[in-house]
């Protein structure tokens, strides 16, 4: 009987490198993130009509029935850590005392030029919204504008030198108005320019984020 010894070398070669292959679990998040996603780009592309309270309950769906249909593999502890924290943030965006959480996801920048071309109201769901007022020439007394964020960031730019209210809601972050800043949870604030009350062309704002900063200036 002949024993051959192969080198450390041969032996890496001959080696078969182990195949890692994605659990049930890892799937289903994937997919859910994928589906929350696809909606996400949809509804921002206007090809659908969909609220963010409403996608991130179908995702959380998709993992409860996924758990039950998974039960017998085990407990899947990272599904249901992530299941428990998308509930979450569903049942935040679904008690939110306001329609932030009904707008689209991503970065907006609205210029305005003309009293007429002010909508009823302006929302976004996660993200920046940025709405500049500063071009507006035709501004009639206490013009009416409406805005609000879930999560993110709000900027109101207003013409220099014009009077304004301004009623802002913050669930929890930072409201500045020209310079003045308020950090915390529950802020709640009016701020009215001295001549508001008297000038024919002034402007109300109407402002809410239920996390993140909100920010009024005239730069």
């Amino acid at each position: 009987m002949t024993i051959t010894d192969r080198s450390p070398i041969e032996q890496k070669h001959n080696e078969q490198p182990a195949q890692r292959r994605l659990s049930t679990p890892q799937i289903v998040g994937g997919g859910v993130l994928v589906l929350i996603g696809l909606l996400w780009l949809l509804e921002r592309t206007g090809t659908i009509d969909i609220s963010v309270t409403a996608v991130l309950a179908l995702g959380t769906m998709v993992i409860g029935i996924s758990l039950m249909l998974l039960a017998n593999e085990g407990a899947h502890g990272g599904l249901v850590v992530f299941g428990t924290i998308l509930a979450l943030v569903t049942l935040m965006t679904a008690a939110a005392p306001f329609e932030g959480f009904q707008g689209g996801v991503g970065e907006r920048v609205i210029e305005v030029s003309s009293v007429d071309d002010i909508r009823a109201d302006y929302n976004v769901a996660m993200g920046t919204l940025t709405i500049d007022l500063r071009e507006i020439v035709d501004l009639e007394a206490a013009t009416r504008l409406t805005a609000s964020v879930g999560m993110g960031e709000l900027m109101i730019r207003v013409p220099e030198g014009t009077e304004f209210r301004v009623d802002a809601n913050v669930g929890a972050g930072e409201l500045e108005i020209l310079g003045r800043t308020t950090n915390g949870v529950g802020i709640d604030e009016t701020y009215q320019s001295p001549g508001f009350g008297q000038s024919s062309e002034s402007l109300t704002l109407e402002l809410q984020a239920f996390t993140g900063r909100v920010e009024v200036t005239d730069d």
